[in-house]
């Protein structure tokens, strides 16, 4: 895929959430890791402004006072596929610098075109934010004629359509939406020459159906504190997969004294169908209790997590637990530094398999990865003169991790299998170690500049490499003011080699590194009128993400947009 690293929009709208109804609901947990050091809840009732502008980096603000940039760590996997998301800015013509002044505008339009025959498409139109009903309606289209390689053979189309809402009452809030993705890409990646092909047999159609509903009290200083969140996602591909998957969390916080000693239960239940030839039934349920203390400068929170997984054909129903513990110390200064230890079951679903590899083949085997034992230590803060930090490292065990390589067909299959992937799990615990850095830099209110590096090492088990799962990234993003009317952004994308293994020869494979430079730029006709030019892949070369799949080479898209 085109790596596309851009800002994101600022727009008036939020596509927020419609609401229908809530019927039934699974206590849940929310069981990922949070790099937050103090757990804070704001409880004023109380409809967020309305963004305008798609970024990578909070917007720039006219206060000289505040310029905190607020950053968590974050697991953007790229894809193979080749969908590049382009993401043109709209900010008032004066630089944002009069925030109170500008008029806001609840609906957005976006119409591109650009090389490899790209058109592009998205329309938002919300009610008015200030109603305690806000419902909006989403639409995008983003495609491609050709592609890469072989003309059609590798074009993609993406569409997508929602309804969002969410009702604002004095002690609640409900939300909810329902939404239609269509994805329709190809398995490019067969050995060449193929003149015996057939662009029908390598053509691949996922389209997804999702709804969520989700409850939240918002009543200020409450005695119990919680929320309940469900969501239905359905998923099929034109070769007869299909994936249900229901997902509901229950959080609660039970103030004991005032916000010093704090009972927190945290739940998770999802129900999961996959059929594909033959139907297997893989449910997992997830409970946290804890407790969290805070002391002025030192804070701690202590828990248990219980893990009970179910897989029909593998015959697994098992429960794990897993304790957790994270010390936290903030200096006067506002350093903070956090260590912890804490375990959990990862879910891999098909779903989330074909959003990190799009190009599996047929009936790939699907099991949850143990993440066994994790000791974590890191800090975060404002080191002055516009510099701030944010550091973490983590070691442990995995088992059942997951690696994607090249499917090697069978006697007699067709050799364009060889364009689909296989998932690998390694069944002997791998350890692993994990540092993340992001650094921050403001120097004046019209630059904002940041580097995140991750590294990453896989202890060797059951397979030589660990295929396709790079060691360094690093991202180097820069956004730039040069003037009221215009707006400039410069990303910079490193990925590190990865490796493979040939389906045919059964020799190991490297993939190079490569760098990604992406360059965007707005000029600001209006406050309602905005025209962009994209830059994707400055370099131009056709890097391979996965094996045996080059991606665009440079590609460009120009287009306007208009809030009304």
């Amino acid at each position: 895929m085109k790596f596309s690293f851009r800002i994101k929009y600022i727009k008036t709208n939020y596509s927020l959430a419609f609401v229908i109804g809530l019927n039934f609901i699974f206590f849940t947990s929310f069981a990922q890791l949070d790099d937050d050091i103090i757990i804070t809840k704001d409880r004023k009732v109380e409809l967020p402004p309305a963004n305008r502008v798609f970024e990578k980096i909070p917007p720039l603000k006219s206060n000289n006072g505040d310029k905190e940039m607020k950053y968590t760590f974050f697991d953007r996997k790229p894809k193979g596929i080749e969908e590049v998301k382009f993401s043109p800015n709209v900010i008032s013509p004066d630089g944002g610098k009069k925030k109170e002044e500008t008029e806001s505008y609840n609906n957005y339009i976006t119409l591109g075109a650009g090389n490899y025959g790209r058109i592009l498409g998205e329309l938002f139109l919300n009610t008015n934010q200030e109603n305690n009903l806000i419902i909006g309606v989403h639409a995008y289209h983003n495609s491609t004629v050709r592609g890469p390689v072989d003309d059609k053979n590798s074009a993609n189309m993406y569409n997508k359509a929602e309804i969002t809402g969410k009702y604002i009452a004095q002690k609640f809030q409900l939300n909810g939406g329902i939404n239609y993705n269509r994805d329709q890409y190809y398995f490019y990646g067969y050995q060449r020459p193929r003149e015996d092909l057939e662009r029908k047999d390598i053509r691949q159609v996922l389209n997804t159906v999702q709804f969520n509903v989700g409850f939240e009290n918002t009543a200020p200083n409450p005695k119990v504190d919680y929320s309940l969140k469900t969501n239905l996602r359905s998923l099929k591909n034109i070769y007869g997969a299909q994936e249900t998957d229901w997902g509901s969390s229950f959080n609660a916080y039970f103030p004991i004294i005032n916000e010093k000693f704090i009972a927190v239960v945290d739940a998770e239940a999802f129900i999961t169908q996959r059929s594909d030839i033959e139907v297997d039934k893989r449910n997992l349920f997830r409970v946290k209790p804890s407790f969290k203390l805070n002391f002025n400068s030192f804070g701690a929170s202590i828990g248990y997590k219980a893990v009970n997984e179910f897989d029909e054909i593998k015959k697994i129903n098992s429960t794990k637990g897993f304790p957790t513990l994270e010390l936290t110390y903030k200096s006067p200064s506002l350093f903070f530094i956090f260590a912890g230890m804490d375990g959990d079951i990862v879910r891999n679903t098909l779903g989330s398999m074909l959003n990190e590899n799009p190009y599996l083949k047929a009936q790939v085997g699907l099991m949850n990865t143990e993440k066994s034992q994790e000791f974590y230590l890191g800090g975060k803060g404002d080191l002055g003169s516009g510099f701030s930090f944010n550091l973490r490292g983590a070691m442990g065990y995995y088992k059942n991790l997951y690696y994607f390589n090249n499917y090697t067909p069978d006697f007699g299959e067709a050799l364009g299998d060889t364009a689909k992937f296989n998932i690998l799990y390694d069944s002997l615990k791998t350890q692993y170690f994990n540092v993340v850095v992001q650094l921050n830099y403001q120097p004046t209110e019209i630059w904002r500049t940041y580097i995140k590096t991750d590294f990453n090492h896989y202890q060797r088990r059951s397979f030589e490499k660990p295929f396709h799962r790079p060691l360094f990234t690093a991202k180097w993003g820069n956004t730039l003011i040069v003037s009221d009317r215009l707006l400039a952004n410069l990303d910079l994308f490193y990925y590190g080699k990865t490796y493979a293994k040939n389906p045919t020869t059964q020799e190991l494979v490297t993939n190079k590194d490569f760098i990604d430079i992406n360059a965007e730029f707005d000029y600001l006709f209006s406050k309602q009128f905005t025209a962009f030019v994209k830059l994707n892949n400055i370099i131009g070369k056709k890097y391979e993400r996965f094996l045996y799949y080059p991606q665009q080479g440079l590609n460009f898209l120009v287009g306007v947009n208009f809030s009304f």
